[in-house]
């Protein structure tokens, strides 16, 4: 242990002269320490609903996307399907079809989306679950809805509605409206969005009844959990060639990933602003610490300790109430986000609670931002000392 540094823990763990040099040192540590724990807690915050958009991406949507790039056109045959399911790291491909319908109940429109699935769409979203409630077929497309629908539903269960939708005329782009017949065969179970959005049948009925071919527009697909995303999109490009439009689950989360990235690089500049701020207490601290050891720097001096020595005394104050301040406040905010993840203390509209999520490159990231501008502070407050111990003379 050098003599600074030895006198420098001396110096900031024993009682000073004067009272008020303690407030300004205790002010100092205070200040740091509710930047530290203001920055880190809301860059938990940020990390959560970054963790929250993820969990939402891969509850609603599947890993892989394949359709036409011409939104018009239609699978006709399984030849793709085959070439598909040769390759290894693809668990299970689901042909899809969807169309926007609306009907009438009670004077009231309501417009959803009707989807037709095969069996495998199961296999691709996990969080899909079907149930029936019957197994005798009407003649009418056989439908399931959302179980947060079935209060709209439960008066009309056991009578067929009606739906509309738009068609085009053979052989012209003249839009005319349709009418079919639908009955609930049971409900399905996804999540709240998709719940009172879509409306399910099987495939085959809804080729059937609504399109009239054996056609599908869309394959989604479930990939293995160690299979990079982005190398096997390239691959399928070479594999199936440019006709086809495919996009990942990590694409559709790239916008919202985005905003979050800026909303951090924002919080990072706002957050070092306010503690450059509050760095004023702590360069105020280190200066009445040296007008309150005046006396002893001129000792120090004559006996023999360099000027050098004597700043890196400051030096380490300021890094001691910089790193107390910025432990402090992140030890707080862990333990505050702790609380908030286990027992959802603090919710959005008394419903949702605050995400979050404590990550190391956060933490790492506040704790070299604080003590970073510490040291800066710390070491441009040393510059007086020159003038002090010879006026001190």
């Amino acid at each position: 242990m050098t003599p600074s540094f030895y006198i420098s823990i001396r110096y900031f763990f024993y009682k000073k002269k004067t009272n008020l040099v303690n407030i300004i040192v205790f002010l100092s540590i205070l200040s740091i320490g509710v930047s530290t724990f203001s920055l880190s807690t809301i860059l938990f915050i940020v990390s959560g609903l970054e963790n929250l958009n993820k969990k939402f991406y891969q509850i609603h949507y599947p890993d892989i996307t394949i359709s036409y790039s011409n939104g018009t056109n239609f699978f006709i045959d399984d030849i793709i399907i085959k070439r598909i399911k040769s390759i290894p790291e693809i668990i299970a491909v689901s042909k899809t079809i969807e169309k926007k319908i609306f009907f009438h109940y009670k004077n009231h429109e309501y417009f959803m989306l009707l989807k037709g699935v095969d069996i495998e769409y199961e296999k691709v979203m996990k969080n899909f679950k079907k149930i029936n409630l019957r197994s005798k077929k009407f003649d009418s497309i056989n439908i399931y809805i959302g179980s947060s629908s079935m209060i709209l539903f439960y008066h009309v269960i056991n009578m067929p509605l009606q739906i509309f939708f738009f068609d085009l005329k053979k052989n012209t782009l003249i839009p005319f409206l349709r009418k079919k017949k639908i009955s609930i065969k049971g409900f399905f179970h996804f999540s709240p969005k998709i719940d009172g959005k879509y409306l399910f049948c099987d495939l085959h009925e809804f080729q059937n009844n609504i399109i009239k071919k054996k056609v599908f527009h869309t394959l989604e697909i479930k990939i293995h959990e160690n299979v990079n995303m982005h190398n096997f999109k390239h691959f399928l490009m070479k594999k199936l060639g440019k006709k086809f439009n495919i996009i990942t689950r990590i694409e559709r989360e790239e916008v919202i990933s985005k905003v979050l990235n800026t909303e951090k690089i924002f919080i990072y500049f706002l957050f070092i602003l306010v503690t450059l701020i509050t760095g004023f207490n702590l360069f105020s601290a280190i200066y009445i610490l040296q007008l309150d050891k005046i006396k002893e720097l001129f000792t120090l001096w004559n006996m023999g300790l360099s000027i050098r020595k004597i700043k890196m005394i400051f030096f380490y104050i300021g890094l001691m109430i910089t790193t107390f301040g910025c432990l402090s406040g992140f030890i707080f905010s862990y333990i505050f986000s702790l609380i908030q993840e286990k027992y959802k203390i603090f919710r959005i509209e008394k419903k949702i609670p605050f995400p979050i999520k404590i990550t190391i490159i956060d933490s790492c990231t506040v704790i070299c931002i604080i003590l970073i501008i510490g040291s800066i502070i710390s070491f441009y407050s040393l510059k007086r000392i020159n003038n002090m111990i010879f006026y001190s003379k």
